[in-house]
Formats: C-alpha cells, structure tokens, sequence
C-alpha cells in the first residue's frame, strides 16, 4: 500500500505514463479495480485514450470518475440511492423561502436580498463553505471566538443565519453536491469495490479540503494511489515557502498529502520524474520547450536564436483593431492550416480570460468561415422564451391582467394565438381600453373607428382562447391558503394545455434542419429543466403558503440558477473556452485571445457577499475560503502557464487594441514578458482585413465584395480590383449566390428618384374634385410624401384609449360654442353679465360638453380626472379673459362656430383647377365679431387654439400656415353677401392660446396688476387692419402697448410697424396670395405628386412629430434625399415675392 507521485513539467508526459502504467498492470490484474480520477471535464476524453491504448480497445476494470461519480459509484454498491441530491436551482429556491421566513432576522443583507442574482450569490457562498469544510457551528465559533470589526460580524451572523435556515429547510430530505463527498468519506470504509483497488488522481492542478478528506480516509483503504503532479523536475518538491512560487500549487499539494500519509501510516515510494526531451510534447517545437523551461522562472534565459522567422514557427504575437478581429484572424489562420491538409479541426483550440466576451462574436465567425466549434460554456436560459412564458402568465395573475402584462405573455410565441391575432386584439384592446380581469372575461363591445359588430364577433372569439386557459390558474392563485403544491400544480396543467412541450419540440427540429445544433440542445433540455424545478417547487416547499408575488420571487431564483449544457457536435471539431476552465486535450496549435490588461491577469472582480478585504480577515484569523484576491493572481499564472504549454507545434497569442466598449486597450504583460524571452520576436501590428486571408469561404469573402463596393474611399490598387471584379464574376455565376448578390448591389446602387403617381391614380384616389380640409394642403406644403401616406392610402396611427391634446381641444371649442350659445339665449350679452351668471354658465357649458365628448378615458384614471379639473380650471379663465377683451373694445361677438362646407357657394373655398377638376374647402371659423360704423361692417375673426400657435408671415408665405387667411376670406365673402349695402372691411384674424398663465411679479402687486398682467399675456396673435383707426375700436383703452391685439402704438398715436400691422392693401395681398398657395397645392396633389420633400425652416422641420418616419424611408445618407430649406425673409422681401405672384 502506497503513494507515489509522477512529477514532470508541463508536457513531460505524465499523463501518458500513469494511463499506460495504469492499463499495464489492469491488464495482469483482471480482479483488481482501477479507477482513474479526473476533473469532470476529462471524464470523456481520458476514456477515449484509455481505451485506445488497450490492445482489445476495452477496458473491463478501469473506471474513469470524477470526484463525485466515484462517490456515487459506491454508494450504488451499497445501495445508497435514496440519497437525493439538492441541485444549484433547488438550492435556490429553498434559500429563496429561507430569506422571505428569516428576513426580520437579517440586518446588513435585509435589502440585497430583493435584489435579483443576490440570491444566487448567498448559495455560492454556503457552497463555498461546505466545500472548505465549515458547518454552521463552526462558523458560530468562529464569530465568537474571533473579534471582528463591528460591520463585517454583523454580516457573517446573517450568513450563519442563512446557512442554518438552509441546513435545517433541507434536513432529512435532501443533502448538497458538496455534501456528497461528506457521505463517501463516511461510508467508504464499507465498500468492496475500494478494498484493494487502485486509484490514480490526473489532471489536477489541487485539491479543496473536502477532497482532501476523501484522499485521507482512502488512505489505507485502497492498496495504491498515483497522484500526478506538474512541478518542474529542477524543483525541491518538499520545500514549499509562498504563493509566489510558480508551482507553489503543486508543492502545497504534495506536502498536504505527504502530511495525510504519515498520519494515516501509508507509505510514500519514490516519485516518477519525468524529464526525457524525446519523449515529451515539444519534441517537434524547439521554441515552445524552451518558452516552457523558462517561464515565470526566476532564474530565466533569453532565447539565443535571434532569427524572428524560425521563432515565430513556434510563437506569433499578432496586435489587432479589435475583439472581433482577433478571432477572425484565428478562423482564417485555422482555415488556411487545414486547407494544407497537414491539420484537422481538432488539432485547434481558442482560450481566452474573457470568453464571455470573445464568445458572443464566435458562432457568427466560425459559421462564416465554414469551421466546427465547440464553445465550451453553459448558457443561461433566463431569456428563453419558454421561461418568457412562464414570467409572464404569473405577472399577468399578479397584475391582474394588465395591458402590459397580457400582451408580454402573447407574444413570447408560445400562447398559440397567431401574430396577425395579435396584433389585431392589441389594436382593439388600446382602443378600447381593455384593462383588468374583469374587462377580459366581459363580452367586447365597444366598436371603435376601424371595429365594426362584424369584427367584434371576431374578436370575441379570440378574446376567449386566450382566457380559457386563465381560468382554472387564476382562481388556484387567488384562492385563499393556496399551497406551492396547488399553485405548482396549476401552472403545470397551463403549460401542458397550451402544448408547450409539442411547440419545443417542434422548434427543437426546427433547428435541426437548420444546423443550428447549439439551439436545438437547448431546445431538447429546456422543458425538462422547467420541469425539475416544478417538481422541486412542489417537493420542497409543497405545504408552504404563498401569495403570487412570493411564489414568482422563488420560481424566478431557481430560474437564476437554471444552465443549459451543451455538448460537442462532433469529435473534429476547434474547442473554444476559458483560460482556466477548459481542458485542452492533445492539442497541435492554440490561440489565446484577449492577451490584454485586465483579461491576463483577469482583474479580480468578484466582491461578492465577503469582500476580498474581508476574506483576507478571515485567511489572518486561520480559516480558509477560496484563495484571495493575491492568491488568486498567482493561481492565475500557473493556469497561464499549463495553457501555454499546451500546443505542440505553434502558440499564437493576440491581444486588441480597442474593447467591444470602442475603450482603447493595453497589451496584457504577458506580451512584454515573451518578448524579453524571445528578443528576436516583436508583435506584428494587423491594421486590417488581409484579402487573401479572407477569401477562405463564399461567407468569409462576402466582406471583401462588399469592401469593393466602395472601392474609390478605399484606396485600392489594380490588383484588389482584379481581384475584386473575379471574386464578383464567381458570385454571379453561383446560383446559390446570383440572387442575393444582385440584392446587395441593387441596395449598394440606391438613390430616390421623386417619382410622381400617375393622374390616374391621382384621380381614383382623390377624384376630379378635392375636398379637403386648410389642414390637408398645409400638410402638403409641408411634406408631399406626409399628405399623400395619410388622404392618399389613409394610413392611421394606432387609435388609443386615452385622453389626449387634440380631445382636449375639442371639448374647449364645444365648451366655448356652448356658452357662446347659452349667453345669446340668456338676457345677458357679453358686456353685461354679471360674475354669477357667468360662472353658472360656463360650468353648464363645460359639463355638456364634457359629456358630449363621449370619451370614456377622462374618468379611467387619476390622471386624467386631474387633467379634467385642469381643463374647468383653465376655461374659466379663457371666458373671463374673452369677456375682457371684449368689454375692452365694441366689437360684439356675431357668430359662433361658423361653418362653410362643399355645398356653400363662396369662392374663398371653391377652386377651378381645370376645366375638369375643382376643389372646395371645408372649415369651421370658431368665431366672428362685428363692429358697424355708418356704411362700413368690420369683421374679426378668432381661432381659439389650445396649443401655443401664433401667426406668422413667413410661415404663410411658404404655405405651412393657412387656415387663419383662408378663414377671414370665407368670412368676409360670407358677410358681404348677407349685407349686400355694406363695405364689409377686414378688421383683424387672430388665435387666441387657450391657457390659464402664469406670471411673474415681485409678490407686492395689487389683484388688478395680477389681472392686467395676466390679460396681458394673453392677448390675441394674428394680424391688425390698421387703417381707418379700426384697431382702436377692439381696444379702446389703447395706449402704448395693448394687451388684448398684438400691437404697440407710438406716442403720436401711430401704430408702430410690425408684420402684425397691415395696411388695407397688405391685408388684400395676404388674403389673394393665400388662394394663389391653395389652388397652386391643389394642382399639385392633383397632378400625382408624393415627394418625399420635407421642409426645414429655423430650427423646425416637418420630419419633427412626423407618425410616418418608419415609412417614407428618408435618410440624408442615401442620394436623393434632401430637406427643402425654406428661405428666411423679412416682412418687406415677403411682400415684394407676394407681389411678383400677382
């Protein structure tokens, strides 16, 4: 009985020495076990090279076991199989119910614990507790025993805390993985199978102290154990002094276990050292023996040959743009090696510190370059859909189906209810305000603008599908007292009802038949994942009470914890993985990515629930966790070095020169470190793309045609276009090529060419008559492409069940047409009424027109009901500062709400484009004042706009805005003709800005200075007739500046100029210009044109609050496209344009 370790550098061959050993002698000794134990990773691999250096390739009494299958192993011998193991996702659901029952226990974690992922990282640590062999007690010791700072006591009694709530929930039920090794160390002196047998430990860079343990108690149980070690041969293997060491790992180890075997009286033979050069890895590669005999040695030499181009047969450090290029310099180089036929696929490996990083950038690369992959990670399986699914049917319960809610859970794909479906019920149920439980099982009713009874039927039936499977669910959630057990029951029924596992499964093939091998694994694994932690939910915590929050929080941290493994597709095939997690087998060539700053040495992040400060606290006060932040940089280097001594012909080490993030990048130290050792060897800078390296693979060549496209940026010489125009020749030939090719130049070749619909269409579309409202031809001036999307095709945006501007703007015009109405009806007039009478009436008027509205959603939330009271709040001002106005003036309100339709026959809205076709005009003037003087009738028009719209020259001059002039024109015609013996003269055109204001003022001013001010920012916007005095009879008390016009007088009582000052000739060249635009729009509109033509003008632009931007397809980089700058001018140059029209 005895132990002996096989010693050898990296490469020496040690391995191999202890396999063939290993089946030499299980070959003499048929009776006699043999278990070879490997890290998990090797299980696999260290078979296939046992069983091919067996000569009937068999082998009968080896067993290849991990740690933890050995265990298992016996205790199938011992029949020990009702011991159930507790998962990483059961763990965390049971810690997930110990942190809700302990939570008023807790003092520094309290808050965390809320926070998602925290959970995850306490079962880490109790993981990490039981693996260093410290039980609750212990740690209660530990705490009491040990004096530590106030803050971090507190932390570690809430870890205890945690840690004996988890013990106690899984007590007698279930023990943990790391308990496993616990149980084999109790029943191994039981076993028959170990008596005598032999155990040889490879692969291994050390041992945690439970696997001490085990090593321990097989001590005297097994007749010999072999324990592989990587020292070099020149090293005192007996003599180990700190954590600097580069084999400081391997000395700790033996020395560990020398200390076991003379506790245990096991005798120690002589090690194996392995040192023949002949036989080890790096026979065939001078340059790797020597970068391994030399590395992280104190005592170091330089490399002698200076020559760069027999160094670089061995290494090659290559510095590249970026992350993504590092690897597509790998697949090329992959690509090209095994073209040569001198490789397989399987002779490859790419490692990198940063493989979450570098990993996302893999499937695309390698796919492109046609090369098998393993990516060696697990995948979290948090946003898959079928987990989507779950989520979101348990929020729609806790919200109690909200819109959000419900529409998350239809489309995650799985609810069988079809896109377009959908769609169509998302249309209805924004439009209709379908909020809550009660409103989903109620029969729809309410018909919309696009929904009509036909389609409600429809809908109905749509509406039931989806709620069908609610109903069982949602009262086993709302029962009061449900168990985990019920609620788990339920959800089970859910998912089977919709099928789910038939829709994976058919996605599942899906993928297949796509070779998308990866997808499909985890399509295979994912409903037997959900599965295991229903089952868990209802073993574990089955007579456990839960409301639907609790229950989503716990289901959510066995989610968390949830891993899709994925296995290799195939033997030839490139690994890919992480520095240190990865075990390379018999490897030719490696590339080791990201050698930067930061990635080698990785930066140790990983603060956790116990800070690195703290774990340094507890390493001073003897007791032992996971290595430190130091340890683990020292730790980190000897992994460097094993994987740098993997490859036996050719290392290549790369390292970017800016991040994924667009952050600039230092070369990892390591760089400059094989550099000093190889002084002939310096880092080949690649700045982009090698043409001939890309051109592997239709896929990989794609770049370069597409690099072509835009070869006159490119600087190319005539041999990249030779070789450009051949490369395009070939595509075009290909038919499984030609048509996406021809796609990509057609897309490369884009310009827009304004392109006008035929008169025809023009005519189906619109007619020979345009019946348009002002509003339509402003939108036309604006963007032609905008008025054709929404009168031509009549696109609409989505209709919405809220209260909104434009509604609110409607109910102001009623509430005013109303009250305008009530007070002509009333012995009042507008100069008379008193403040009582005047407020009965605008509530009156407000109310109707609140209930004439029809809007549903002014009452659905708090909100909005505010947004209601606002609004009575601000139509009380509005009327009392009318009613200022004009008690200020003699002009007395004559009209309300005056409209002008198709069938009036006025010219101001009746056009004659042609002898053909004609346009008419519609509108609404909301109201006119009227002022007689002896032969004269002045009118003055007033748009009330709840937005902050104001008259400007300049925007009526390019035709945006229209409506006011065309509105006093259609007034106007319409007064002369009911007073056929008047001169009907143009007094003023004005919006007046529905607002309740604020204002400034010191805090001393009177209550009339606060009105005065107030009136004052208020005051009309438009334009003033100022002949004939006129604007003195709107504004009696002029004086200075007015505060119910938009002018200024001087004091000779002239008014000062302004573009809202005309004279009677200006106001007739505004009104005969405005008709010019109109008829000018009219021909347009009727001729096809739909030019995507936006304007810009200042610092607005039509394209600003367009609804079409996702349709017209306007970009500035595609040629063709252009903003219509629309020129500034001031009111003289206006006019001066207006006139040369005419």
């Amino acid at each position: 009985m005895a132990l002996q370790f096989v010693l050898g550098s990296a490469g020496s061959g040690k391995s191999g020495y202890v396999f063939r050993k290993t089946v030499k002698e299980a070959q003499k000794n048929l009776k006699k076990n043999y278990y070879v134990v490997v890290p998990e990773q090797f299980t696999m691999q260290t078979q296939r090279e046992l069983v091919r250096l067996q000569e009937k390739n068999s082998i009968m009494n080896i067993d290849v076991v991990s740690f933890q299958r050995l265990a298992y192993r016996i205790f199938d011998e011992l029949g020990k199989t009702n011991m159930a193991v507790l998962e990483e996702t059961g763990k965390n659901l049971v810690l997930r119910k110990v942190a809700e029952e302990r939570m008023d226990d807790l003092c520094v974690m309290q808050e965390n614990m809320k926070k998602m992922g925290y959970i995850s990282e306490v079962k880490s640590l109790i993981s990490e507790l039981t693996q260093y062999n410290i039980d609750p007690d212990t740690l209660e010791t530990f705490i009491e025993e040990q004096n530590m700072p106030p803050a971090f006591s507190y932390k570690l009694q809430d870890i205890l805390t945690m840690y004996r709530g988890f013990r106690s929930a899984i007590s007698g039920m279930y023990i943990t993985a790391e308990e496993v090794l616990e149980a084999f160390c109790d029943m191994a002196e039981e076993s028959k199978l170990l008596q005598d047998a032999v155990l040889v430990f490879d692969g291994f860079t050390g041992f945690t102290p439970i696997q001490n343990n085990v090593l321990y108690r097989l001590m005297g149980i097994v007749s010999d154990i072999y324990v592989t070690v990587t020292i070099d041969p020149a090293e005192d293997i007996y003599s180990y002094h700190d954590m600097q060491e580069l084999f400081a790992m391997s000395k700790k180890t033996v020395t560990s276990l020398m200390k076991m075997a003379e506790e245990k009286h096991f005798e120690v033979t002589e090690p194996v050292v392995l040192k023949n050069p002949k036989a080890d890895r790096f026979r065939e590669a001078p340059v790797l023996r020597f970068l391994e005999q030399n590395l992280f040695r104190t005592r170091h030499h330089s490399y002698e040959k200076k020559d760069e181009k027999e160094i670089k047969e061995g290494i090659e450090i290559l510095s590249l743009p970026n992350p993504r290029r590092e690897l597509q310099y790998a697949a090329e180089e992959i690509a090209r090696l095994v073209h040569t036929g001198a490789y397989r696929y399987r002779d490859f490996a790419i490692i990198s510190g940063a493989i979450e990083e570098y990993g996302s950038y893999v499937p695309q690369i390698m796919e492109e370059f046609g090369i098998p992959f393993f990516l060696d990670t697990t995948k979290n399986i948090l946003l898959h859909p079928f987990l989507e699914f779950v989520r979101s049917l348990l929020q729609v319960i806790e919200d109690n189906f909200s819109e959000e809610s419900m529409f998350r859970y239809l489309r995650c794909g799985l609810s069988q209810i079809s896109e377009d479906e959908i769609d169509l019920l998302e249309n209805y149920v924004l439009a209709a305000g379908i909020r809550g439980k009660k409103k989903w099982e109620a029969r729809f009713i309410y018909t919309t603008h696009e929904v009509t009874e036909e389609d409600l039927e429809a809908l109905n039936e749509l509406r039931i599908r989806v709620m069908e499977p609610f109903l069982e669910l949602t009262a086993v959630f709302r029962k009061k007292g449900a168990t985990v057990r019920e609620c788990t029951t339920a959800l089970y029924q859910f998912i089977v009802s919709l099928q789910i596992e038939q829709q994976l499964k058919y996605r599942e093939n899906q993928y297949k038949e796509a070779k998308d091998l990866a997808k499909a694994k985890e399509y295979a694994q994912i409903y037997r994942i959900v599965m295991d932690i229903l089952d868990k939910m209802a073993t574990l915590l089955g007579d456990e009470v839960m409301d639907i929050s609790e229950y989503a929080k716990v289901l959510e941290a066995g989610f968390e914890a949830a891993k899709v493994g994925v296995i290799p597709g195939g033997y030839d095939c490139v690994m890919i993985g992480d520095i240190e997690r990865t075990r390379l087998d018999d490897i030719k060539v490696l590339f080791i990515v990201g050698v930067n700053d930061g990635i080698v040495p990785k930066s140790d992040n990983r603060g956790g629930i116990i800070s690195q400060l703290e774990r340094e606290e507890l390493a001073k006060n003897h007791m032992e966790l996971a290595p430190t932040a130091r340890e683990r940089v020292f730790i980190q280097r000897f992994y460097l070095y094993l994987a740098v001594t993997k490859p036996s012909k050719k290392l290549y080490l790369t390292y970017a020169r800016v991040g994924s993030d667009g952050s600039a990048k230092r070369p990892s130290y390591f760089i400059h470190m094989i550099e000093g050792l190889f002084p002939g060897l310096k880092a080949e800078l690649i700045t982009g793309e090698q043409v001939d390296e890309t051109l592997v693979t239709p896929e990989s060549s794609m770049a370069f045609l597409l690099e072509g496209l835009y070869q006159e940026d490119a600087g190319w010489n005539d041999e990249k276009e030779v070789l450009w125009q051949a490369l395009l020749h070939w595509y075009e030939k290909e038919p499984a090529y030609r048509e996406q090719v021809k796609a990509i130049l057609d897309a490369a070749e884009l310009k827009y060419h304004a392109e006008p619909i035929s008169r025809a269409v023009a005519k189906a579309l619109y007619g020979n008559e345009l019946k348009n409202s002002v509003t339509r031809l402003e939108q036309y001036a604006a963007c032609a492409c905008a008025h054709f999307l929404t009168y031509g095709l009549r696109l609409q945006e989505r209709e919405l069940f809220e209260f909104r501007m434009a509604d609110m703007g409607n109910i102001y015009h009623q509430a005013l047409e109303n009250y305008g109405r009530y007070l002509k009806e009333s012995s009042y007039s507008w100069f008379d009424i008193t403040e009582e009478a005047q407020k009965q009436l605008m509530e009156r008027a407000m109310e109707e027109a609140i209930a004439s509205s029809g809007n549903a959603a002014m009452a659905d939330t708090a909100a909005n009901r505010y947004q209601v009271a606002k609004m009575k709040k601000i139509f009380a001002r509005t009327i009392w500062a009318l009613t200022s106005q004009i008690r200020q003036g003699k002009f007395e309100p004559s009209q309300f709400e005056v409209g002008f339709s198709y069938t009036d026959d006025l010219n101001a809205v009746n056009f004659k484009l042609s002898e053909e076709e004609h346009m008419r005009l519609q509108g609404r003037i909301d109201r006119i004042d009227t002022y007689e003087d002896k032969d004269k009738l002045y009118v003055k028009i007033i748009d009330y706009k709840s937005g902050n719209t104001g008259f400007e020259l300049l925007s009526l001059y390019h035709g945006l805005k229209l409506q006011l002039v065309v509105y006093m024109n259609a007034a106007m015609e319409l007064f002369a003709k009911q007073n056929p013996a008047k001169e009907v003269v143009p007094a003023g055109m004005f919006y007046y800005h529905i607002d309740d204001p604020m204002v400034e003022g010191t805090g001393s001013e009177s209550e009339e200075e606060i009105r005065r001010k107030i009136l004052e920012n208020l005051r009309l916007d438009g334009v003033v007739n100022t002949e004939d005095d006129i604007y003195r009879a709107m504004d009696v008390e002029l004086s200075g500046k007015s505060n119910v016009l938009p002018i200024s007088v001087n004091k000779d009582g002239t008014v000062r100029k302004s573009d809202k000052a005309v004279d009677k000739e200006e106001f007739r060249l505004i009104a005969d210009y405005a008709s010019y635009r109109i008829a000018e729009a009219g021909n347009a509109i009727l001729k096809g044109n739909t030019d995507v033509n936006p304007y810009l003008l200042k610092n607005r632009s039509s394209c600003d609050y367009c609804p079409y931007a996702a349709v017209c397809g306007f970009d500035k980089k595609i040629p063709g496209y252009e903003v219509r700058r629309l020129e500034e001018l001031s009111s003289e140059e206006i006019y001066e344009r207006m006139k040369e029209v005419f």
